[in-house]
């Protein structure tokens, strides 16, 4: 049993079983019903650039190859293609789509990179990735084939972020080894996110939907955040409103269940924080 002390005149121990629980403290930005169901940050493609002398078949296994990493060993939730290219097709996205239309990704320069961000916060996901697959210059067998994969991810969040850059070969006879490669550097790297659901004892005691199946661990410290909507000038004039997080707090999870767990609050951070809140694990 946890027991812990309130402050004030005539201090007494207090239990998580014991503790009341809060009312009337939701966040101005509460959690969906889908928000609440995953624990993945989201990601977004911008439509791959191929060089012109790769089958559909080459085209479609490198692409995949990147994206089940990501799924996989990334905890990432890849967000459907077609909110992108509708994204894209908008007037407002004309300048991104001209460019990729023009260089294929050969060359990414600052406005390149501004755009390819103010998409990400359009489409409201946590990350956004910019990809290119070519022929490979490696020459691996008569009856074997590769292809030279780059990409780029970025944090749309603020503080805006080049999270990872990467570039391989990929051959296809090679996967399961570049499986393991690329998946060691992507593991870990992106924390998994949930949402406070429930406080006691005037937010001494937070219930977060994240739990042992999705790899939480007691004594772990996960940050909390408030997710507010801004708005801010795109390249082209355009407001774009966004949803961005500001950090309030942290929390020390002591109780993990198979899909939630019980944290603590530091007093300092007890005042500020809401249900409904966001956090973020590492």
């Amino acid at each position: 049993m946890i027991l812990l002390f309130v402050s004030g005149c005539g201090a007494k121990p207090i239990s998580l079983m014991n503790a009341p629980l809060d009312s009337g403290l939701e966040a101005p930005i509460k959690p969906t019903t889908l928000e609440l169901r995953t624990s993945k940050s989201s990601v977004a493609f911008v439509p791959v650039q191929f060089s012109e002398n790769l089958s559909r078949y080459h085209k479609a296994l490198s692409v995949s190859f990147v994206q089940s990493v990501l799924e996989e060993h990334g905890d990432l939730k890849i967000i459907d293609d077609v909110r992108v290219v509708r994204a894209l097709n908008s007037s407002q996205f004309t300048p991104l789509r001209t460019s990729l239309e023009k260089n294929k990704l050969r060359r990414i320069d600052d406005e390149l990179i501004q755009q390819t961000i103010e998409l990400g916060k359009w489409l409201r996901v946590r990350y956004i990735v910019l990809m290119s697959v070519q022929s490979s210059p490696k020459k691996v067998s008569s009856t074997e084939w590769s292809t030279y994969i780059s990409f780029r991810i970025y944090r749309v969040e603020d503080p805006v972020k080049n999270e990872m850059n990467h570039e391989f070969t990929y051959v296809f006879s090679d996967s399961s080894d570049l499986w393991e490669e690329v998946g060691g550097l992507v593991r870990g790297r992106f924390p998994l996110g949930g949402f406070i659901v429930e406080s006691r004892a005037n937010r001494l005691y937070v219930r977060v939907n994240l739990g042992r199946r999705n790899r939480i661990t007691e004594d772990q410290v996960c940050k909390i955040f408030r997710r507010v909507k801004k708005e801010k000038k795109g390249t082209n004039g355009k407001l774009i409103t966004s949803i961005e997080f500001d950090r309030i707090g942290q929390v020390t999870l002591f109780r993990v269940q198979e899909d939630f767990s019980w944290g603590i609050v530091p007093s300092n951070f007890r005042n500020a924080i809401l249900n409904g809140d966001a956090v973020r694990c590492y």
